[in-house]
């Protein structure tokens, strides 16, 4: 689309977009603020009145607990659960036992009935609260795993055993002999109604708030859900938290008396009334606000895209060869741009004839060349005449020496190619020592270690002998005789070619670090053939002779391509100095 649309519409889109965006960003985040603040606020008092609810429940279960003491220690039914009685006495004690339990639940608001389970259990009045059940009756009990698990435990809301006429909550607690024989269970049962109003509002619906065990069973509760057990399971005793369900906000606080958690459920929809508000609002408002800005960025993308428009018709103007006509009176970018645009179609006129004065010159140039080809031919037939004339004088040196400068000056030339193949390198070398050993009086040997497998691979041509020249004419200075030893070895993705005399050599610290003519001719060339991947290095030491070690990157054609990328051109050079 940033391609092909016009920058009018991207500009405006772009702006509208994100203003919409802002926007919603906002709207978004005051309405998580206004929820989560909600969400504080109200969790806040719930921990609070949970609490008090919490401590309502203890006290309860406490006095329940107490009672179930109380019962415990009575003369009566330790007798009865020690058999203890005499025959004579059994209806006396029974019917005492049985008013003193009615007693209790009369005097009680929140005992619904007492069932005590032992060993032989006297007959009972199905019409009173007060029941004497088998301890072989617990095994069909609805809490039976919890009351085998623990000595006293509150058994959380179930059908009143061996009857379905209610829903009650339970205290148990085992009756044991001086020996810790188990002689009797002592249940009291608190109908679930009575129990649920210590916790439960008369205003709130009963779903809102509920008791929930350790492990998330349900231990009073309308609609259990598993996710507030899990949540709650996950805390300690005494402890208060509160989670993020997806039904809503989930409050709890840990009762001291049992393991069990009050647990109050908030609907979100309660919860995000006043968000929702605040949202619709803010929402009326932020339309409002999109319609203004989205006029602004009409506004702004037609302003800013009609510079651009005017320069596009600029460069069509300019490509049909008429007149331009660019705006003026812009003094910011626009007005910056306009004018480049003008300085370039400025230096574009004059890139032009310059273009056409150099296409004249490159004719010239090339007559010229085609004129200059005649030379080297004029050369060789020149030389094979001096050749002849010293054979036919007798000459037999001189015309050895010329043919070997008729063989340096072919290899020399190479069709004008600046990489000639090795071979051709050491071909030159081995013509120019000949010569020298023919001119001159001294007696110098030259020695030559290529691998042939090397002699296809391609170097600047006259790059061994400058540096073979220079130990002739300074390292053999006012000597007869010496050796100079040529090598060139492959190492890892380059060749190493080592130049090294016996000669006088010379102090490297003494003499200034640069190089004479010949060496400076090379290591310029090479810098400008393959920049820092081309090295040339001197070893010298008085009376130790002289090694020049020369480093480049193997190469298998004759191909350059013209100036290389390390040669920078004046332009380049301007054009970075300026910067």
């Amino acid at each position: 689309m940033f391609k092909k649309a016009k920058v009018k519409t991207i500009l405006f889109l772009s702006i509208a977009l994100f203003i919409i965006f802002l926007f919603f960003v906002v709207i978004g985040v005051s309405y998580r603020m206004v929820v989560s603040e909600t969400i504080a606020s109200t969790s806040a008092h719930q921990k609070e009145l949970l609490h008090l609810y919490r401590d309502e429940l203890d006290n309860q279960m406490k006095v329940l607990e107490e009672t179930a003491v109380v019962i415990s220690r009575n003369a009566d039914l330790q007798a009865f659960i020690n058999n203890r009685h005499e025959h004579f006495s059994y209806n006396r004690q029974r019917n005492n036992l049985h008013k003193y339990l009615h007693q209790v639940v009369l005097s009680s608001s929140m005992i619904d009935s007492i069932d005590i389970y032992m060993d032989n259990p006297p007959t009972f009045d199905s019409q009173y609260p007060i029941r004497f059940l088998s301890k072989i009756d617990m095994h069909s009990h609805p809490k039976n795993k919890e009351v085998n698990e623990a000595n006293e435990v509150w058994l959380g809301e179930h059908d009143k055993h061996l009857t379905e006429e209610e829903k009650v909550v339970s205290y148990m607690c085992k009756l044991y002999s001086a020996k810790g024989t188990l002689k009797a269970m002592l249940v009291l049962n608190v109908r679930t109604r009575d129990f649920e109003a210590l916790f439960v509002d008369r205003d709130h619906h009963a779903n809102q708030r509920m008791l929930v065990g350790k492990n998330g069973e349900a231990v009073m509760v309308h609609e259990t859900d598993e996710e507030v057990g899990r949540i709650v399971a996950e805390h300690s005793f005494n402890q208060g938290g509160k989670r993020e369900l997806d039904q809503g906000l989930a409050v709890w606080s840990a009762l001291e008396r049992a393991d069990w958690f009050l647990v109050e459920v908030t609907p979100w929809g309660e919860l995000t009334k006043g968000g929702k508000r605040i949202t619709a609002v803010l929402i009326a408002i932020s339309l409002v606000a999109i319609a203004g800005a989205l006029l602004f960025a009409l506004f702004l993308s037609t302003a800013f895209s009609k510079p651009i428009l005017q320069l596009r018709q600029g460069f069509v103007q300019f490509g049909k060869s008429q007149k331009v006509n660019v705006p003026i009176g812009y003094q910011n970018e626009f007005g910056d741009l306009f004018e480049g645009f003008t300085e370039m179609t400025k230096e574009i006129h004059a890139l032009h004839q310059s273009l056409e004065e150099e296409h004249r010159r490159k004719n010239e140039a090339d007559i010229t060349a085609l004129q200059a080809n005649i030379n080297p031919h004029f050369l060789y037939n020149t030389l094979d005449q001096l050749n002849w004339m010293a054979i036919a004088k007798g000459e037999d040196e001189i015309s050895e020496v010329i043919e070997l400068m008729g063989k340096m000056l072919r290899i020399g030339l190479s069709k004008g190619k600046s990489f000639i193949p090795i071979a051709d390198e050491l071909d030159h070398i081995r013509y120019y020592m000949q010569i020298q050993q023919c001119t001159k009086s001294v007696d110098i040997s030259f020695e030559i270690d290529v691998p042939s497998e090397l002699h296809h691979y391609y170097v600047p041509k006259f790059t061994l002998q400058p540096i073979v020249e220079n130990a002739i004419v300074h390292g053999f200075h006012r000597r007869q005789r010496g050796v100079i030893d040529i090598s060139i070895r492959p190492y890892k993705q380059a060749l190493q070619l080592q130049v090294k005399d016996d000669g006088v050599g010379f102090d490297q610290k003494a003499i200034p670090r640069k190089n004479g003519y010949g060496l400076q001719n090379v290591a310029e060339r090479l810098r400008a053939f393959f920049g820092e991947e081309g090295t040339i290095t001197v070893y010298s030491a008085i009376g130790a002779g002289t090694t020049v070690l020369i480093e480049i990157p193997q190469k298998q054609t004759s191909d350059w391509g013209g100036v290389n990328k390390y040669v920078e051109n004046g332009y380049y050079r301007r054009r970075r100095a300026s910067n």
